[in-house]
């Protein structure tokens, strides 16, 4: 099972190091080789590609759209500063603002527009209309969210309901087959779990899960750049089950492990699930995909996400 043919959005393509550790000919050769694949989702935000000279991603893209004339949809962000990641800067004027600059530089519309973090002391009902304004101004055709809690959505999807404005229809949150250690080091980044799940399969959700390979861990185990990282959030027993299981599931398959961690976590749920995944090279974008659309059966999916017991 080896062909690497995408149907259109069966991952997104995520950007973070666009025009920084990825640089802009690099980025560009992702770009064109997703495409020519048949990927059609790009993700990415203005405070990604962070440069001492500022963020180039959306930058590099948008060039790049009018460059090859792809017709790629892109989800964009808006509300994060980088220097306070534990809370968003839910103004509505500045997230109006943010996402025209971002339509501005991409140079067309957004297809989603995500609020990169909440702050539960903003009113949902004003997080709720700024969005609703941008849905009906043509800035973006759908809103959501990027770490926000289920309660939280949920609060918004009402709001929205009662008020006849547009409901969110696109999380983001951290989700992988490796589960964090808890503590997590990173307390403000939400990761789904069943009661998430379960609201975007009622809702209609699509989910868009970040770090889906678990920042390398399911393949490369304590190596490589990610190691600290590795260490701290998922050294556990479990993730060491959950990686075995997964490379020998890989092996029967015929398929590439980080793309059978990716079709997981579509068996894991009722929703539509659109993992972003974040290739450095060719090769790596050619492996990911290598399995990313197998149809597993749910048991399979509940085997390799169990632990020791």
């Amino acid at each position: 099972m080896t062909s690497h043919t995408l149907h259109t959005g069966l991952v997104a393509l995520g950007t973070f190091e666009y025009g920084s550790t990825v640089p802009p000919g690099q980025a560009r050769q992702l770009l064109d080789t997703f495409c020519a694949l048949g990927g059609q989702i790009i993700d990415t935000a203005p405070t990604y590609g962070p440069t001492s000279g500022g963020c180039q991603a959306e930058a590099l893209i948008g060039r790049w759209l009018a460059a090859s004339g792809a017709s790629a949809a892109v989800v964009s962000k808006a509300g994060l500063d980088p220097a306070r990641p534990e809370r968003g800067i839910l103004d509505p004027a500045a997230l109006i603002a943010s996402a025209h600059r971002s339509a501005e530089t991409l140079g067309r519309p957004l297809t989603g527009l995500l609020w990169h973090r909440d702050d539960p002391a903003v009113p949902v009902g004003e997080i709720a209309d700024a969005a609703h304004q941008l849905v009906t101004d043509g800035t973006t055709r759908y809103v959501g969210a990027s770490n926000w809690t289920t309660s939280r959505l949920e609060a918004w999807i009402r709001y929205a309901d009662r008020n006849q404005l547009a409901r969110p229809r696109i999380s983001q949150p951290l989700w992988s087959l490796a589960r964090r250690a808890q503590p997590p080091a990173e307390p403000w980044l939400v990761e789904a779990g069943p009661d998430h799940l379960n609201l975007a399969a009622s809702a209609g959700l699509t989910l868009m899960p970040y770090r889906t390979l678990a920042a390398g861990y399911l393949t490369d185990a304590h190596s490589g750049r990610h190691a600290a990282h590795h260490q701290a959030t998922y050294a556990t027993t479990d993730n060491t089950v959950r990686r075995e299981r997964l490379r020998a599931a890989a092996v029967r398959l015929g398929v590439s492990v980080p793309g059978l961690a990716l079709a997981c976590l579509r068996a894991s749920t009722r929703a539509r699930v659109v993992p972003v995944i974040g290739p450095r090279t060719t090769g790596q974008l050619h492996e990911v995909l290598n399995g990313a659309g197998t149809v597993i059966s749910p048991d399979l999916a509940a085997h390799l996400a169990g632990g020791q017991t």
